[in-house]
């Protein structure tokens, strides 16, 4: 008999600031069980919240064959292997009241002019899986999550925009230092005529959404992703390079072993190199139906079945700082809020603007009306593509910052 356990222990402490007060605070300390029981090239699987013996939990399993998932695939070998960041647990749980009280300090001189609701977390994690002859591959780690929203006194809106933090410290001081000097700037709004301009998303994930699906080994093989075909193909610019990294402890990412038990060997698995794609993922379902290699990427909960998905799509820094890059712009569109927009199949993208900024040779010149931005995946990695930063525009980012032209319009 065949089985795995994926066992997921978390403790953890949240603090809710509501008006820039602690409103409540809350302490998690749980263990989570999932099991699957390979029979008969099916997967049998049950789970558990709470403290179970591992031969319950089988016993369980067992007890409970109902509908089992077909799986022609070979299991993996399992190698013992351990990974934990000793760094990431240097702070207690209740450090993150010193966090709170910084960040008050720092945000104090707005109060008058803003309403700052937000939450902070602290949370160590346990994760293992072990198998019927008693393999174990785990990992331990701390990681850090904090956010305020904030809002315009008399506003209408439910927020007017947000400063947010994560990590494996609490590094208060960075995001505020390159927050604050844009919230000091809020109320300056200024005209704005439409025309193309660099822009820079401070948090860029939005813009790569579309091109990750071309990735997948489902999609990419059954044809239906837009760069189906393309391998070893030159797509974009030399100057644009993707990976999927899958350790990188300074910025919370353990996964050198994948939720069924597969290890990469490489860490960083180049997708796009110089701009030429090279590689899709794929877990092992995914490896077998299509006659590719298993990359690594099967992901689980204590509760889910496996499911592909990158371990962390990551971007290729280049040699200028964000700071750098936006001191030598005559003109850039700072964007901190850009939220309901979305890319068509052909790749082309467009998103209104809740909350951006103009910034002129690195000065902030004031806050924008609401835009719309429109671009598409070929232009913004490719012809327009103008720099990638060497850093993110907080240093918590784990994606360099990415300058590139787009077509902005004046709602």
């Amino acid at each position: 008999m065949k089985y795995d356990i994926i066992t997921d222990t978390e403790e953890s402490l949240s603090v809710e600031v509501v008006g820039g007060v602690v409103n409540s605070s809350r302490n998690k300390n749980v263990t989570k069980k999932g099991i699957r029981l390979f029979e008969g090239n099916k997967i049998y699987t049950t789970s558990f919240v709470g403290d179970i013996a591992d031969s319950e939990l089988v016993k369980k399993a067992q007890a409970t064959k109902t509908v089992g998932i077909p799986y022609e695939y070979n299991l993996p070998v399992y190698k013992n292997m351990s990974m934990v960041d000793k760094e990431s647990f240097e702070k207690p749980l209740n450090s993150i009241i010193e966090a709170i009280e910084k960040t008050q300090e720092r945000l104090q001189g707005f109060s008058n002019e803003f309403v700052f609701n937000g939450k902070f977390n602290r949370a160590i994690y346990s994760v293992t899986i072990q198998n019927d002859s008693g393999e174990l591959l785990e990992k331990k780690y701390a990681t850090n999550e904090w956010y305020y929203l904030f809002k315009k006194v008399g506003s209408p809106n439910l927020m007017d925009g947000y400063i947010q933090g994560t990590g494996r410290t609490l590094d208060i001081d960075d995001v505020m230092d390159k927050n604050i000097p844009y919230l000091a700037a809020y109320n300056n709004e200024i005209k704005f005529q439409n025309g193309s301009y660099p822009v820079l998303f401070v948090e860029g994930g939005q813009l790569t959404s579309k091109l990750s699906e071309s990735f997948r080994a489902d999609k990419y093989c059954e044809g239906s992703a837009l760069f189906s075909g393309k391998i070893n193909q030159q797509l974009f610019s030399k100057d644009f390079s993707v990976y999927d990294i899958n350790y990188s402890p300074e910025h919370g990412i353990y996964r050198k072993f994948d939720a069924e038990g597969t290890i990469r060997k490489i860490t960083k698995l180049p997708l796009i190199e110089n701009g030429v794609m090279k590689n899709i993922i794929a877990d092992l379902r995914y490896a077998k139906k299509y006659g590719v290699e298993a990359t690594g990427n099967g992901h689980r909960t204590f509760d889910s079945g496996i499911a592909l998905g990158f371990n962390s799509f990551t971007i290729r820094a280049g040699k200028r700082t964000t700071q750098e890059i936006l001191k030598s712009l005559d003109n850039c569109i700072v964007v901190f809020m850009g939220d309901g927009g979305d890319f068509t199949d052909k790749g082309e993208f467009s998103t209104p603007l809740q909350l951006s900024y103009l910034v002129q040779k690195g000065e902030i010149t004031g806050r924008l009306p609401q835009l719309t931005v429109k671009t598409s995946i070929n232009e913004m990695f490719n012809t327009r593509l103008i720099e990638i930063a060497s850093d993110g525009f907080q240093k918590d980012q784990l994606n360099p910052s990415i300058f590139t032209e787009m077509e902005i319009f004046v709602n």
